[in-house]
């Protein structure tokens, strides 16, 4: 393993790991309007978008795992769904590559709201009650909002954690590229002055 390799490693647990202990120990706590933001489907995500699909699958089975592991829940559910919207963001990255800045919030909330709905129905076939149809609309589109407001400053801490080994495939750097070879294209002149005047030269002897 490179020493790049291995300073991203130990970024991610500190990330995954520290992610999960603040969501069940602080954010759990509070509830924003009946409904608590859940920053794990958008940390995993956001880390498939950088990485790729092995990658967010990979952490997000991990992630799911300590879920289910200290809630002493049923295992598998969170792994299960969170493996799922990890390698559809790294799918998503191999396959079409964003590198827009509206990426990661609309990531970031399609990740919301599936974990939230998927979680509910995994819940319901489970046996578990199901939640009134009014109260699930409402989680789920608070849900979805919440993740898309926190996805860029989540989008950053994936990225201080993957930096060691993006190297050119920073989307933040290759936004920059585009945008900087983009206006030097712009600020360019397709046609200088004296092949204008060469070219009006000889269209008015043409038309002699």
């Amino acid at each position: 393993m490179t020493p790049e390799m291995t300073r991203t490693t130990a970024r991610l647990s500190l990330l995954v790991g520290g992610g999960v202990l603040i969501q069940l120990a602080v954010i759990t706590q509070f509830r924003i309007f009946g409904v608590v933001p859940d920053v794990i489907p958008v940390l995993i995500v956001s880390i498939g978008l950088l990485g790729g699909a092995t990658m967010g699958a990979t952490t997000g089975f991990i992630a799911g795992f300590l879920i289910d592991l200290i809630l002493i829940q049923t295992m598998g559910v969170s792994s299960l769904l969170l493996t799922i919207g990890g390698y559809s963001a790294g799918m998503l990255r191999e396959l079409r590559d964003p590198v827009h800045p509206l990426t990661n919030s609309a990531v970031g909330a399609a990740a919301a709201i599936f974990f939230t709905v998927g979680f509910g129905v995994m819940q319901f076939s489970l046996g578990q009650p199901a939640p009134e149809p009014w109260s699930m609309i409402w989680t789920t589109l608070l849900a979805g909002v919440y993740g898309a407001l926190m996805a860029p400053l989540i989008f950053r801490a994936a990225r201080w954690a993957m930096l060691p080994t993006l190297g050119r495939d920073d989307p933040v750097m290759r936004r920059r590229r585009a945008t900087i070879s983009s206006q030097s294209v712009l600020a360019t002149p397709s046609i200088n002055k004296r092949a204008r005047r060469r070219a009006t030269r000889q269209r008015k002897r043409f038309g002699q």
